[in-house]
């Protein structure tokens, strides 16, 4: 029997294949709380994520993966082998749990070139105490053997040990096979063999447009002179690198880029940037900013909106950071000689934005456009599903109006310590994060859940009624248009009470009132939806909603009452590990930071220094006999 929770993971990943590619790409997985999971590569990005909704075929690991996941992130790049270095990158910085690698850089596969009067290629775990180029990591032994295969192939570099290689009297087989240029035994100088390991640092590096220009001038060079010989190795050389270079703009148009596209579909705007660094691509985040498009989408004024929405975007983006010196976009920017000077001051260094017409650059900003396509596509199916949920739900309530906001309450104790409650708030584009609330509960600290979710309703509702005012429409502001509480009908009797204490039950400003109570023996999917209703003689009645088992209606209010468990929860771990590391010793007078830590670090805890005697606590550094007296007194007293 599949696992509910798996089943939750399946279904998240089920609603994203329809408008997934087919293309290589990377594929990223999050948690409820927005960490990465996993980060993956595939040649085709739909038939990989579909492996992923079997789980009679998981092994343990990835069906605990899965049971997590909550949001996928997708990325399209023209190869595999881009796939391959995007993914980690992705590795390294953000260092997923279940990608099958150890956490710190020391335990990463990288490619090493030694700092050796000849220099030898290798690839290299562990500390890196060598000294010498570390290139890396990857996010396998096999990537980097496919890619010491390479090196071998191109710059003909030794792999051979410092031992052997002093010792040789004639080459080995990898000069016989093409595979070394045989330093040892002088089949090339040593100037020749120091200019090939530069160039091998630089294509490991990114730059592989300037080492294959380098190689052709070089060939064009020895053939000039009549080497034929040598222009032949050459060329075999362009030959190699050709092959794994080949029709991937992406892995050589940029040394050091920000790139963004910004695209619009269905009245939303979606921005996609991609990162390069030392040539390679880093990483890529899609943004969703909010921007009011006034005008039609194949109006004339509609390339002037999404030039000074990017305006804005980019404005913002970099007051988070520093701008690097080449910003490209696929529109240019609303004002932009104004904003590429402001960029420049707060960076202290020339920022230059371009929009490339053609070239590799070019198929750069296209890839980065596709990519903002097809994810604001995914996220505006996603939002519509959302929109004809709550669309639904609001019916089901029978709303005197559209349904809005839904904002969803929990409570988190134990045995009534540390109690806090959070509020969740859901609208017509999903979880909308930045109106979550959290609340430290005043005046219980007993096992009382039901006081303690009458507090913080309480506090909401009054606060809301003194906010409160209508819009064009008569929608009342201040308050939502639902109030859900986790529980059944104790915790939403609770809801009814605090309404009536404040008069806002039965007016028309009300929102509605509704409870969802978990299944028999809190099996997902069983869930009972109540709503508090006033009949005709004023009497507040509980009615059960018609919500289908197992239909999107009820996804949807399991992932709001999951998400306001969630919060509550984190919310209570927090403040339970801020009281849990106040110290007894916090509050004797003339005890701060340095001699707390000197009385722990001499007695080991606070039991050692409430048990310790008078002299012995005066012998403590920084201690005293005066202060030692108050401490004694202190803890015999108290």
């Amino acid at each position: 029997m599949m696992n509910g929770n798996v089943a939750d993971g399946i279904e998240v990943i089920k609603g994203r294949l329809a408008n997934l590619p087919t293309t290589p790409g990377v594929y990223r997985m999050l948690n409820a709380k927005g960490d990465v999971l996993y980060v993956g590569k595939a040649r085709n990005l739909k038939a990989r994520l579909t492996s992923y909704t079997q789980p009679e075929r998981m092994v343990v690991r990835i069906r605990k993966m899965v049971f997590e996941t909550r949001e996928l992130v997708v990325v399209e790049v023209p190869t595999e082998a881009e796939a391959l270095l995007l993914e980690a990158n992705l590795i390294k910085s953000l260092k997923p749990r279940y990608n099958i690698i150890f956490r710190d850089d020391s335990s990463y596969v990288s490619v090493l070139i030694t700092d050796e009067e000849t220099p030898m290629i290798k690839s290299h775990r562990g500390a890196r105490r060598t000294k010498g180029d570390y290139f890396g990591p990857y996010p396998s032994a096999s990537a980097v053997y496919q890619t010491l295969d390479l090196m071998e192939r191109a710059f003909r570099l030794r792999t051979c040990v410092e031992t052997v290689f002093k010792n040789r009297t004639r080459p080995c087989l990898k000069y016989d096979i093409k595979r070394c240029s045989a330093p040892c035994v002088g089949k090339i100088d040593h100037k020749a063999y120091a200019a090939t390991v530069t160039q091998a640092k630089k294509f490991l590096r990114g730059e592989r447009g300037e080492v294959l220009k380098d190689m052709q001038r070089a060939m064009e060079a020895a053939s000039a002179a009549l080497e034929f010989e040598q222009a032949g190795v050459i060329r075999d050389r362009i030959k190699a690198l050709s092959h794994v270079s080949g029709g991937s703009a992406l892995s050589h148009a940029l040394a050091e880029a920000d790139v963004f596209a910004i695209v619009r579909e269905g009245g939303r705007l979606g921005i996609q940037a991609f990162y390069y660094r030392n040539g390679q691509h880093v990483g890529n985040q899609m943004y969703y900013p909010k921007f009011d498009m006034g005008t039609r989408e194949d109006s004339g004024e509609a390339e002037d909106e999404l030039a000074e929405a990017l305006r804005v975007f980019l404005a913002l983006h970099y007051t988070q950071r520093a701008a690097v010196g080449q910003v490209v976009c696929n529109l240019i920017p609303a004002d932009v000689e104004t904003l590429s000077e402001a960029l420049s001051v707060s960076a202290g260094r020339k920022v230059k934005i371009e929009v490339p017409k053609s070239g590799d650059k070019r198929a750069v900003v296209d890839h980065a456009a596709k990519n903002a396509v097809n994810a604001l596509h995914r996220k505006n199916a996603e939002n519509d599903g959302w929109a004809t949920q709550m669309a639904s739900f609001g019916e089901m309530l029978k709303l005197p109006r559209s349904l809005e906001l839904l904002e969803c309450y929990d409570i988190s104790n134990i045995s009534g310590r540390f109690p806090v409650a959070s509020c969740v708030v859901a609208g017509r584009e999903g979880m909308l994060r930045q109106r979550y609330r959290r609340y430290h509960i005043k005046t219980k600290n007993t096992p009382d859940d039901y006081a303690m979710l009458r507090e913080v309703l309480t506090r909401r509702v009054e606060k809301g009624m003194k906010e409160l005012a209508f819009d064009d429409e008569g929608r009342p502001l201040g308050l939502p248009d639902v109030l859900l509480v986790d529980g059944g009908k104790g915790q939403l009797n609770v809801l009814v009470d605090v309404v009536r204490s404040l008069g806002l039950l039965g007016q028309p400003e009300c929102p509605a009132l509704v409870g969802i109570a978990k299944g028999e023996e809190r099996d997902k999917g069983l869930e009972t939806i109540f709503q508090a209703k006033v009949d005709a003689q004023g009497d507040v009645v509980l009615e059960e909603l018609p919500v289908t088992f197992n239909s999107a209606l009820i996804f949807v209010l399991q992932r709001i009452r999951d998400e306001a468990h969630r919060f509550a929860i984190t919310f209570h771990r927090e403040s339970r590990g801020k009281a849990l590391a106040v110290s007894r010793l916090d509050g004797i007078p003339g005890v701060g930071p340095t001699k707390k830590k000197a009385l722990l670090l001499h007695f080991g805890s606070v039991e050692g220094v409430r048990g310790a005697s008078l002299e012995a606590l005066s012998h403590v550094n920084g201690i005293g006999e005066e202060l030692a007296q108050i401490i004694y007194d202190y803890f015999k007293t108290s």
